[in-house]
């Protein structure tokens, strides 16, 4: 059994093997698909017939495309519709069991959903009808179009460059709120060409109250695209880190607050984009950018200067211009799905370099960021993510993490350094699945398992990620008026341990709200051995404040 195209429908026509011979079945302008055996002697099939006993508008049956099942006896060519949907049934398929084609499963279209149903074949709709009814056996008439067009020479004219911009969709909104309780959105507005393969962008986003804006030109003419950009970007962390960016003995007075500092990069980029395929491309990227990373508070930045010369012999936080060239490697066959990535995975390789030219800062960078993805079931997800961050040269940058789906349960963007490393293990399940509604995504509860650590660190301070080994150790309980530390009596810490790296575990809920994911997160933060957590954290409070759960909340997309 073939379908074969019959002046502009789709028929069914029955092939003898032996001889080739092509006999047809079915008739008229509508089509049929999907054609199985009940019996030996019977076919169902989908077709967008009408029942030909009934008076149909002309116009409605002419521009009817809507399938149902059908019947057809290959001895009377009798013909029974079984169904008559709205939307359409499709793809029937004859189960097993009972009697001879008893029962049939079919897919069938509904609403922009598409679902399986089963059809106990007993009685059919309307009056039988046979193919007679349709037409009969005639000559094959080539398909000729209703409309056709002529190509003057003198209209003839080639596109220009950036000829009919139009706005490409609405503007997306995004929103978000770290869970450091700090408020995010950005949107972004794109013009493209009637080919799609020039675009004008502009993007702008904001993070507390420091403000990102940028604006780039893409060619897609060719394999080889390239893009240009230009750009105002300010990025805050917090420069809490004693012994880094101020003495040690600063730590009882200098809170998260005070050590709020910031990043502004200001220049402009032009990339090269090699795709390999659809999944694999190579990035080539050189620029001139200009960086200032200062602390928001006057004093504590004159002093954080004076203590980072004392004792590096540098700056760590860099102001000057950089000439940076780039090289990165990315590959991405993640699929999403309304609460994020489900299959697939994403690799970044990047790795920079900035030449000193006169006076400019000069580095380098590798930079990799693998995530792999593991579908399980119909939306549970099995997540890994690694990152590791190595900068290097006479002026190296740094990256800050921490919080949100990074490392959750420590502080937003607690941790900096130049050599930086964290690794995450979240298995998310489907509690409640999702209700897409008019205004957007609506409820749904996922439930998310995660663990994760990492640490980081600057150049040229001790750092010691863990230990196993002995030593005796005076927990820190208190500040005294001097700035002193007051010490506690000596405690035996033994087994492995996180010294300077961090961890946790624990378990979140995740719903969606008008399209943006909202997240309840329980963590235990922990370094792995009891004894070590009650040294370490008994000036915030001994191991008690510290093991007890940790509450998050936050909004925006998981890794």
């Amino acid at each position: 059994m073939v379908l074969t195209r019959v002046s502009g429908n789709e028929k069914l026509f029955r092939v003898d093997l032996a001889t080739g011979t092509r006999t047809q079945l079915t008739f008229g302008t509508h089509d049929e698909a999907s054609a199985q055996y009940l019996d030996g002697d019977t076919l169902v099939f989908s077709s967008t017939a009408v029942d030909p006993n009934e008076t149909v508008d002309p116009e409605v049956a002419k521009n009817g495309t809507i399938y149902n099942l059908w019947t057809l006896n290959l001895k009377t060519n009798a013909l029974l519709r079984f169904t008559d949907a709205v939307g359409g049934n499709l793809s029937p398929v004859v189960l097993q069991g009972g009697a001879a084609g008893a029962r049939v499963a079919f897919v069938s279209y509904y609403k922009g959903d598409y679902s399986v149903h089963v059809l106990d074949r007993k009685e059919p709709l309307g009056k039988p009808a046979t193919t007679e009814d349709f037409g009969s056996p005639g000559p094959i008439v080539d398909f000729q179009a209703p409309l056709t067009h002529t190509l003057l020479a003198d209209n003839q004219k080639k596109k220009g460059k950036f000829e009919k911009l139009y706005l490409e969709g609405r503007p997306p909104v995004n929103v978000g709120l770290t869970s450091g309780g700090d408020f995010l959105g950005g949107t972004a507005v794109a013009f493209t060409d009637v080919l799609g393969d020039q675009q004008l962008t502009l993007f702008a986003t904001s993070v507390s109250q420091y403000r990102s804006f940028s604006g780039s030109y893409i060619n897609l003419e060719r394999r080889f695209q390239y893009s240009l950009q230009g750009f105002s970007q300010t990025q805050f962390f917090f420069g809490q880190l004693e012994g880094v960016f101020y003495d040690p003995s600063f730590s009882g007075i200098i809170d998260r607050d005070f050590a709020v500092a910031t990043t502004t990069t200001r220049g402009a980029t032009a990339f090269g984009i090699w795709p390999f395929n659809r999944y694999r491309r190579v990035e080539l990227s050189s620029g001139v950018v200009h960086f200032s990373e200062r602390f928001e508070d006057p004093s504590l930045q004159e002093y954080s200067q004076g203590y980072q010369q004392q004792q590096f012999g540098r700056q760590l936080l860099n102001n000057g211009t950089m000439v940076p060239f780039s090289l990165a490697f990315i590959q991405e066959t993640t699929v999403f799905r309304e609460f994020g990535p489900l299959a697939g995975n994403t690799v970044r390789l990047s790795y920079e370099i900035a030449p000193r030219i006169g006076s400019t800062l000069t580095r380098q960078t590798v930079d990799l960021d693998a995530r792999k993805y593991f579908r399980l079931g119909a939306s549970g997800v099995l997540a890994l993510r690694a990152r590791g961050f190595k900068s290097w040269g006479d002026n190296p940058g740094f990256t800050y993490f921490g919080g949100n789906s990074e490392l959750r349960g420590y502080d937003y963007l607690q941790f900096a350094g130049q050599n930086a490393f964290f690794a995450n293990a979240e298995l998310r399940l489907p509690l409640i699945d999702a209700m897409a509604t008019p205004i957007g995504v609506l409820g749904g509860i996922r439930a998310t398992l995660f663990a994760g650590i990492g640490g980081a660190s600057f150049s040229g301070t001790p750092f010691t990620f863990s230990s196993s080994a002995d030593s005796v150790e005076r927990p820190v309980t208190g500040v005294n008026a001097d700035l002193s530390p007051v010490l506690g009596a000596p405690v035996l810490v033994s087994g492995r341990r996180l010294v300077d790296g961090r961890g946790s575990y624990g378990v979140g809920l995740t719903t969606l709200a008008l399209g943006f994911p909202a997240h309840f997160d329980w963590t235990w933060r922990t370094l792995l051995n009891r004894q070590w957590e009650d040294v370490v954290f008994a000036q915030a409070g001994g191991s008690a404040a510290f093991r007890r759960v940790k509450f998050s909340f936050w909004i925006g997309y998981d890794f």
